[in-house]
């Protein structure tokens, strides 16, 4: 009989592994910069909203960040140069730089805009006489849009035909991520009257250290906005702000007030995954509707569990751009599906890293994966329908020139 020695046993590991004796504790467990937010700016408000039946007692009062204005009527932002409306790239790369977002003009047209607030209309009434609204604090999202309507598909691709501006509006979240970026999720956001605004928060994690954004938010609004109907609050360059303190560790001070983004229907609003924002608060008796399509870099978790989500009939007709999207795609070893995937680049990737089939075959109840197998497995066993055997089939079959799934030299190693 073998006995585990003790360096193995939880309690002996628990006694010495105190906060001092771990390794990043004070990197890992670090509250900042949020913390040093709070504490040094308290008139700012950086709490969650209360319950409608307890709000308005304190939220507005004289400088705090609920009760401000858009940037060209603010008495601090006036005279400083925020981002306007722009088609220009050369302008729309300044702007995110220095403040954090930008403001892509007439990205979508004015019938692309009726066209997407129609179909958000009515399946924000639909869902609540389905029972099944989500409810927010502000109003009501319409989450997972994608299965929601043609329109929607094109606007996770940034198809012209849903959104004019797409291929601008590509580039820049190209050279804000890089290559192979992929959407975190597709939400349409109703501000109603009533509700409450949302806490100011980073989309980014506080805890990731970078010189450059990991996430990028396209806001879309398809109503105008301002500060009368909860138009999205910021405090430009607090990305920069935030970034810096985290990177040299260093608490963050104070910092300028917020404002209201103005922006009319058909702008879509680029922001970095580190600025300060949330939901402002809508006083007409109007829904204000944002479009939230959020961009990551294709090695972080998404948002939306598109994997799972997704009506069969979408998946079906999707392009492999929309599929690509959604991570429906697995390269250079990202969420790869029993392997599949390892080192799809390039122009081969399309087919390589292919993950769609394995859904459908799961949705028609005949996805058959790879077991227990060996030396001593029954030839009925070895020969046994396994849907990895049939995606790889598919990807040769699809002209790939590079080693995929069985066989080939594309897996990971040490």
């Amino acid at each position: 009989m073998t006995t585990t020695p003790i360096e193995f046993d939880p309690a002996y590991v628990a006694s010495r592994s105190a906060p001092d004796a771990q390794m990043y504790y004070d990197e890992v467990n670090s509250q900042e910069p949020m913390k040093s937010v709070l504490a040094n700016n308290p008139e700012i408000f950086f709490v969650p909203p209360k319950r409608g039946s307890e709000w308005g007692q304190w939220e507005f009062q004289p400088g705090a960040y609920y009760d401000t204005t858009v940037g060209s009527r603010h008495p601090y932002w006036r005279d400083k140069d925020l981002p306007q409306p722009s088609k220009n790239i050369e302008r729309l790369r300044s702007d995110m730089r220095t403040w954090g977002y930008c403001k892509i003009e007439d990205a979508l047209s004015s019938t692309q805009v009726r066209t997407m607030l129609k179909r958000v209309l009515e399946q924000a009434e639909g869902e609540r006489l389905a029972g099944i609204a989500q409810k927010t604090p502000s109003g009501q999202n319409i989450n997972c849009c994608v299965n929601k309507g043609r329109c929607f598909e094109g606007m996770i691709e940034q198809h012209p035909d849903v959104v004019q501006g797409g291929p601008l509006v590509e580039q820049l979240i190209t050279e804000a991520l890089g290559d192979g970026w992929i959407c975190t999720s597709l939400i349409a956001a109703q501000s109603l009257k009533g509700g409450v605004p949302q806490a100011l928060h980073q989309d980014q994690s506080n805890a990731l250290d970078s010189n450059h954004p990991m996430t990028v938010n396209v806001l879309t609004p398809l109503t105008d906005i301002d500060e009368t109907n909860g138009g999205t609050l910021v405090i430009p360059g607090s990305h920069l702000v935030l970034s810096e303190a985290v990177r040299n560790g260093v608490p963050v001070g104070k910092l300028p007030p917020a404002i209201n983004v103005d922006a009319k229907a058909g702008t879509m609003v680029l922001t970095d995954g580190r600025l300060l924002h949330g939901t402002g608060i809508n006083h007409t008796d109007t829904p204000r509707v944002v479009m939230l399509n959020g961009m990551n870099k294709p090695f972080m978790r998404q948002q939306e569990n598109w994997m799972l989500s997704v009506r069969p009939e979408v998946l079906k007709r999707a392009s492999p751009k929309l599929l690509q999207r959604m991570g429906f795609q697995a390269t250079n070893g990202a969420q790869t599906n029993e392997g599949h995937g390892f080192g799809a680049r390039g122009r081969v990737a399309e087919a390589a890293g292919a993950l769609v089939d394995f859904r459908l075959a799961a949705d028609r109840g005949e996805y058959v994966r790879v077991g227990q197998l060996g030396p001593d497995s029954t030839p009925a066993e070895l020969r046994e329908a396994f849907t990895l055997r049939d995606v790889v089939a598919k990807a040769r079959a699809d002209g790939s020139s590079a080693p995929v799934g069985i066989g080939g030299s594309n897996s990971a190693s040490d």
